[in-house]
């Protein structure tokens, strides 16, 4: 499981991605928007964390490029208390974990799932 983490080096960027590294995570760092969405097709992370604020612009880019990947956005205060950034840490690998499972389950793109059985005879009806 992939978490990208959007926002300068340091400081409360350091102690999420150590929180998500701890929560057995890869963690992709990257220092803002544009590079976030250069980076999401190629990380594939299932959820992305924004610390600090972004442009409306940066944050529009960002969602769609994030929903075309299947990744969940969180915005989050870089000056938050330690408890609300563990549980807000917990919510997001948690859900990482589910979207995890939804990609697993849903197969690779473009993958065909109403296909007859090799035994069916699909011309036995011609």
């Amino acid at each position: 499981m992939t978490a990208m983490l959007v926002g300068p080096d340091g400081g409360a960027s350091e102690n999420v991605a150590q929180r998500f590294e701890r929560a057995r995570m890869r963690v992709v760092r990257v220092a803002h928007a544009a590079a976030a969405c250069e980076r999401l097709a190629v990380a594939m992370p299932q959820v992305v964390i924004v610390l600090g604020t972004l442009r409306s612009d940066e944050r529009d880019a960002l969602a769609d490029r994030a929903t075309a990947v299947g990744a969940l956005v969180m915005h989050v205060d870089p000056e938050l208390d330690e408890e609300t950034l563990q549980e807000l840490v917990a919510r997001a690998a948690q859900a990482a974990i589910e979207r995890k499972l939804q990609r697993d389950e849903s197969g690779p793109a473009g993958a065909v799932t109403d296909r007859p059985d090799a035994d069916d005879d699909v011309d036995s009806n011609w």
